[in-house]
C-alpha cells in the first residue's frame, strides 16, 4: 500500500505537469494564430474575445491604414515635383562673382557725365562768310541797273527779311552765289567770293569793274548786302514708341529741317526736333554724312551698311569716344558715318571735331530708341522682360524688385508648394544665375549668392542689357523644404487617421 500510495502521488504530479504543459502550448498556439490546432475544450472561454479583437484589427488595417499611406505618398510626390527639385534633378553651373574678370562685371552708368552742349554746336563767326546758296543784294550805279550817263540814277530796291529771319533790311538787286561760290555780274567775268565777308566781296566787285574800265568814275562804290543767308536741308530721324501701342511697336519720326548757315549743327537740329535724347533714347547720335559719299559709291556703301559689313564704320571700343576720321579701302580719309556720344566717363571728354557736328546739305541725323535694352527673368522669378535704366545703375537686387520679388519674398511662378513651405518657416531661394550675353554672341553663367549680395556690394553685381536672371533654390534649401513638407504631410495624414 505504501508503494501504491507513492505511485499515485507520482502519477498525480505527472498529470499536473502534463496539464500545465498542455495549457502553455495552447496559449502559445493561440498567440501564434493557430487556434485550430488547440482542443476546443481548452480555448472555448477565450475564443469570442480574441475573434472580436481580430476583427477590429482587420477592419483598421484593411481600410484606414492603406488610405492614409496612399495619401502620404501622394502628398510626398506632389511636394517633390511642385518644388521642382531643380537644383538636384536639373542643376545649373555658374562662375562665382568673386572669380569674374573685370570686363564681365558691367559698366556703371551712374558715373557717366553729359558731354558739354557747346561741343555739339558750330562756333559762330564774327563776320558772315559767303558760300553757295547765299543771295546778295547788289547795286552799282549806271551798271546794275544799266542807265546812260545823262539819265537820272534809279534808286535800289529794298528787301525786308522774313519773319523768322534775323537779318536786317537789305537793298540791291538779288544776285545768287552759285556753285563753288562763284558770282556772276554783268560786263565782267564770273569770280569766286567763297569764304569772303560782305566788305571783302564789295571790294572785289569794285576791283573787277575797274579792271574792265566799266565804271564811269573810280569813286563809285558798289552797294552789297545780304538778302537771304544760305540754308541746308537736313533730315532728323528719332525712334520712339508709337502712341497707343505697345513699347515694342516703334517708328522713326522724321523731321525735315532748313538750317541757316552757322546754325547747321547737331545741337540746333536736336533742339528743333524735341531736344537732347530722353531716357527712352540712346545717349548717342549717329550722323550719316550723305553729302560726302561719292555718287558712284553710294549704292555699294548703302548695301554694306545694311548688311553690317561696311568698312567705313569703326565702332569705338569701351570708353573710347572719339569721332576720328574713318578709313575706306581707297585709303582716302572720309567720314561717312559719325557716332557722337552724349555721355562719357568722368574726367574724360571726347575728341569731337567741329566738322563732325557741322551738318551739310542732305545729311541725316539718327537718334535710336532704347527699347531694345532689356533684361529677362525666369525660374522662380515671374517670367518677363524689363527695361534697363539709361542713366543710373541697376543691380541684381533692384532687378528682382522690378520683377516683383524681393529677397524675402516667396517663389513666383514656379514656386508651387515650395513657396508655401518657405512661408511656413522653410528656406527661401538665394541662388541667382545671371546668363550674360557676350559680344561674340555666346553666353556666360554667373552665380550670385543673394545672401552675400545683401551684405556685400561686390556680390550685388550690375545688370547689363540682354541679361537673363534665373532664381533657384540651393540644394540644401530644397532638401530642407522637402523635409518640412514631408513632416507636415505626415502630420496631416496622422490627424486624418485619428479622425477616422
Amino acid at each position: 500500500m505504501m508503494q501504491s500510495h507513492e505511485q499515485r502521488s507520482v502519477a498525480g504530479r505527472r498529470n499536473e505537469c502534463l496539464a500545465g504543459q498542455r495549457q502553455f502550448e495552447s496559449g502559445k498556439a493561440l498567440a501564434a494564430g493557430h487556434a485550430h490546432e488547440i482542443p476546443a475544450a481548452s480555448v472555448l472561454p477565450l475564443q469570442p474575445r480574441l475573434t472580436q479583437k481580430k476583427t477590429v484589427n482587420r477592419a483598421q488595417s484593411g481600410v484606414v491604414q492603406p488610405a492614409s499611406r496612399m495619401f502620404a505618398w501622394a502628398a510626398t510626390i506632389v511636394i517633390l515635383f511642385s518644388t521642382g527639385c531643380t537644383s538636384l534633378l536639373t542643376p545649373m553651373e555658374g562662375t562665382p562673382v568673386s572669380h569674374l574678370p573685370a570686363e564681365l562685371l558691367g559698366i556703371r552708368r551712374s558715373e557717366y557725365v553729359n558731354v558739354p552742349a557747346v561741343m555739339l554746336a558750330v562756333q559762330p563767326s564774327d563776320h558772315y562768310q559767303l558760300d553757295e546758296g547765299d543771295i546778295l543784294g547788289v547795286y552799282i550805279e549806271s551798271v546794275l541797273p544799266f542807265s546812260s550817263p545823262t539819265a537820272i540814277p534809279q534808286p535800289p530796291p529794298v528787301h525786308f527779311p522774313d519773319s523768322d529771319s534775323v537779318l536786317p533790311p537789305s537793298v540791291g538787286f538779288p544776285i545768287a552765289v552759285q556753285e563753288d561760290g562763284m558770282l556772276s555780274l554783268p560786263l565782267i567775268d564770273p569770280f569766286s567770293v567763297k569764304r569772303m565777308t560782305i566788305d571783302q566781296a564789295r571790294t572785289k566787285i569794285k576791283e573787277k569793274y575797274i579792271e574792265k574800265d566799266v565804271l564811269a568814275s573810280k569813286n563809285i562804290v558798289p552797294i552789297v548786302t545780304l538778302i537771304r543767308e544760305r540754308t541746308y536741308n537736313v533730315t532728323v530721324l528719332r525712334e520712339s514708341a508709337r502712341q497707343g501701342l505697345s513699347p515694342n511697336d516703334q517708328s522713326a519720326r522724321g523731321t525735315p529741317l532748313k538750317l541757316p548757315a552757322y546754325q547747321n549743327d547737331l545741337l540746333h537740329a536736336l533742339t528743333l526736333t524735341g531736344g537732347l535724347p530722353g531716357v527712352n533714347e540712346k545717349s548717342e547720335v549717329t550722323i550719316f554724312k550723305t553729302s560726302r559719299i561719292p555718287l558712284h559709291l553710294r549704292t555699294q556703301l548703302m548695301a554694306e551698311l545694311a548688311s553690317g559689313s561696311c568698312q567705313c564704320i569703326e565702332q569705338p571700343e569701351l570708353e573710347c569716344y572719339s569721332a576720328d576720321p574713318m578709313m575706306i579701302d581707297t585709303g582716302v580719309e572720309n567720314q561717312y558715318v559719325i557716332k557722337v556720344p552724349l555721355r562719357v566717363p568722368p574726367n574724360r571728354l571726347p575728341t569731337i571735331n567741329p566738322r563732325d557736328v557741322e551738318l551739310a546739305e542732305g545729311d541725316i541725323v539718327y537718334v535710336e530708341s532704347r527699347e531694345s535694352e532689356l533684361f529677362y527673368t525666369g525660374g522662380l522669378l515671374r517670367g518677363g522682360q524689363f527695361p534697363i535704366p539709361r542713366d543710373y545703375d541697376l543691380d541684381v537686387l533692384g532687378a528682382m524688385a522690378l520683377a516683383g520679388m524681393g529677397i524675402d519674398s516667396q517663389g513666383g511662378s514656379a514656386g508651387g508648394i515650395g513657396g508655401g513651405v518657405a512661408g511656413l518657416g522653410g528656406a527661401k531661394p538665394t541662388q541667382l544665375f545671371v546668363i550674360r550675353k557676350l559680344p561674340s554672341g555666346r553666353t556666360f553663367n554667373i552665380a550670385v549668392d543673394l545672401q552675400l549680395a545683401l551684405n556685400s556690394s561686390a556680390e550685388n553685381i550690375l545688370v547689363q542689357p540682354g541679361d537673363t536672371l534665373v532664381l533657384r533654390y540651393k540644394p540644401h534649401e530644397e532638401l530642407l523644404n522637402f523635409g518640412l513638407g514631408t513632416f507636415f504631410t505626415y502630420g496631416i495624414s496622422q490627424l486624418f487617421n485619428q479622425n477616422r
